[in-house]
């Protein structure tokens, strides 16, 4: 990836399928924290983590069907970009186990994509760093 990003020009967009690793990753969170619902998890937590797979799953779908125009003059954000951060994310999120700090890096995944779907590359790219600090 080159040190500087490409300025978007009318007709760049981002649609689902651009981003599909990004939708696959989602999907495999939501379905890992399954494991983390033992006996010894507290009422509160396993409505915390089932709150956090709804929210997975909805992104998830929203996602599928997405069709984002980029906006024109900002920086160009492609689906290698998106889905880059996403499993970038997922592969940090993964050795997590605590409960709560999972949910908190997931969250920050679910807000870096929806800025996404604003189609502002810069907000986007700023909503990127902001996820890299959350997962830290």
């Amino acid at each position: 990836m080159a040190d500087t990003l490409e300025i978007a020009q009318a007709g760049d967009s981002l649609s689902g399928a651009d981003i599909q690793a990004s939708i696959d990753a989602l999907r495999r969170m939501a379905n890992d924290m399954e494991a983390l619902k033992t006996e010894s998890v507290s009422v509160e937590d396993l409505q915390a983590i089932g709150r956090t797979q709804a929210d997975l799953l909805a992104m998830a779908g929203e996602l599928v069907n997405m069709q984002v125009d980029l906006l024109v003059g900002k920086a160009k954000i492609t689906g290698e970009h998106i889905d880059a951060a996403v499993s970038f994310a997922n592969n940090v999120i993964e050795q997590v186990t605590g409960i709560r700090k999972r949910i908190q890096q997931i969250t920050a995944v679910l807000a870096f994509l929806a800025v996404v779907l604003t189609g502002n590359g810069e907000a986007i790219l700023g909503a990127a760093f902001t996820l890299k600090d959350a997962l830290a």
